[in-house]
């Protein structure tokens, strides 16, 4: 279901949730219009717009705590790959520090190698939220070997080495909590609670306008469900879509190593 939301454009995730919810209302006031009375038809559509007042505002609800629960993913993923960054800087710092030139060339040559292949080449895995083997956990790995093969080497420093394994570790927390967020993802309960919610939103519309002539607003409001909902499945992934995390922080990054 993750890999279908992301494959399918927002536009045509809105159009189909506005033909749905359009389906609904048609139908509700289809079959009251031709199995009740012209009386009962009133009452239910004056019980009905009663009603719609308390299923739209639990359907506002539940759009609003949804799409809290879902930005505050994107917040953390956004915050986490700019402390990536940092760290990614942090220990490109360490290794500038490195008295053996010609040692902290192969440790810069790696560790670009890693911020580059995380920076373009993770985004597609961190969407689909499978990180059990990201592009860049095998230049990750070789740099942390050459890192720590280096730095547990018989002439380096204590205090060198105390610094690089210090930025190190960091380096792998930030990595780790990047991979962490890329599995937040909208409860399932809540998102069935929001589809419901709405439809009985749309049924409860049509309903009350069974005693227009034209009930062309019915359909207007079809577009306000239609569109919450597709807000809240375009943040519900967070390294997905156009509103998502971006990786723009740690490209940055990737581009000044390589200058330098």
């Amino acid at each position: 279901m993750r890999d279908l939301f992301i494959s399918v454009p927002l536009w045509l995730i809105a159009a189909l949730l506005f033909a749905f919810f359009v389906l609904a209302t048609v139908l509700a006031r289809a079959v009251v219009t031709r199995r009740c009375s012209a009386e009962s038809r009133e009452e239910l559509a004056d019980e009905a717009t009663r009603l719609l007042t308390g299923l739209a505002a639990t359907f506002a609800f539940f759009v609003g705590f949804a799409i809290t629960v879902t930005w505050g993913a994107v917040a953390a993923g956004q915050a986490a790959v700019e402390q990536q960054s940092a760290a990614v800087q942090n220990m490109n710092w360490s290794i500038n520090n490195i008295p053996d030139r010609a040692e902290g060339a192969l440790l810069r040559e790696k560790l670009l190698l890693y911020v580059t292949t995380a920076a373009y080449k993770n985004i597609d895995d961190l969407a689909r939220g499978d990180t059990s083997q990201l592009p860049s956990a095998i230049p990750l790995d070789r740099f942390e070997d050459a890192l720590h093969t280096y730095a547990f080497g018989p002439k380096v420093p204590k205090a060198e080495v105390a610094s690089l394994v210090t930025a190190a570790a960091k380096l792998t927390t930030t990595s780790a909590e990047v991979s962490a967020i890329a599995h937040r993802t909208l409860p399932d309960l809540l998102a069935i609670l929001l589809l419901v919610t709405g439809l009985l939103v749309a049924a409860i519309m049509g309903v009350s306008t069974v005693t227009a002539r034209h009930p062309v607003l019915m359909l207007v409001w079809c577009i306000i469900p239609a569109l919450s909902i597709t807000v809240v499945i375009a943040l519900a992934f967070p390294f997905a879509g156009g509103i998502g995390v971006d990786l723009g922080p740690l490209q940055s990054v990737a581009q000044q190593l390589a200058v330098h």
